[in-house]
């Protein structure tokens, strides 16, 4: 598919290309191998089954017939340091996509870094894959069944909150075209152009966190202020403002965990 810019007097702007796949071993190994023999950006990769599905941190995602698998290869032509914030902003493609779907806009959060909450509980995650010259970004979304092996949340899917059927093919494409969308301004403006929009749909803001790094042993324990202008972790602690791009974990004290 082409998309075409209408603010811009018809400029062409990206092509995708979507591929059907009956079942893989998982949609971002097919896109990486794609990747590596030079196939161009917007080559897709959806797949009714998954046999080794993957999270962040080599966590499995457990692939559910049903739900919906979908992977994409991107060629930046923005500085490499910046490349994670990709995350964030297919986060809101994902957001943008349950509300054109029909899903209520006041219940949908982003979590930092690569998560997508309905009701508080997790429908949907993004899995980045840098490489010298490209990125693979997986997605998950739940669309018939929620797995059940989540320890940390609870877990819902899209047909808890829409009346309407819609193909995976169908989904996919749409969450393509706004995911291009978003990523040719991401380009051309960076991300501060979203940041405002992602704050105000971020999960926990302006409540108490606690962060554990790699680096240190001590917990880091502050106030959760939303992005930072490239999509850091901001936090307050006592007096100090401090940014995060990568953490070992965190977690939110006051919330109820299940």
């Amino acid at each position: 598919m082409i998309l075409i810019d209408n603010t811009s007097k018809g400029k062409l702007l990206r092509h995708f290309d979507l591929n059907i796949l009956q079942t893989c071993s998982s949609t971002n190994d097919v896109a990486i191998k794609n990747a590596k023999k030079g196939l161009p950006e917007g080559s897709s990769y959806l797949s009714y089954l998954q046999k080794n599905g993957r999270g962040r941190n080599n966590n499995q995602w457990e692939s559910m017939k049903g739900n919906l698998f979908l992977s994409t290869i991107f060629r930046p032509n923005t500085s490499k340091v910046n490349w994670n914030q990709l995350s964030l902003i297919i986060g809101l493609s994902i957001l943008e996509t349950l509300i054109t779907l029909g899903v209520d806009e006041n219940i949908i959060e982003l979590k930092w870094p690569n998560d997508v909450l309905v009701n508080k509980s997790k429908i949907s995650g993004v899995l980045l894959e840098s490489f010298d010259d490209f990125i693979v970004a997986g997605i998950g979304l739940n669309i018939l069944k929620k797995p059940q092996n989540e320890i940390k949340w609870k877990t819902t899917k899209l047909y808890d909150h829409i009346n309407k059927d819609f193909s995976l093919k169908y989904i996919a494409n749409v969450i393509l075209k706004i995911t291009f969308k978003n990523y040719v301004i991401w380009e051309d403006k960076g991300f501060n152009f979203f940041k405002k929009k992602i704050n105000n749909t971020i999960y926990n803001i302006n409540n108490k966190i606690v962060i554990k790094l790699n680096s240190q042993s001590n917990n880091i324990k502050g106030v959760f202020l939303g992005l930072g202008d490239n999509g850091s972790l901001k936090i307050k602690v006592d007096n100090e403002f401090l940014e995060y791009y990568s953490v070992d974990s965190f977690f939110f004290p006051d919330e109820e965990l299940s």
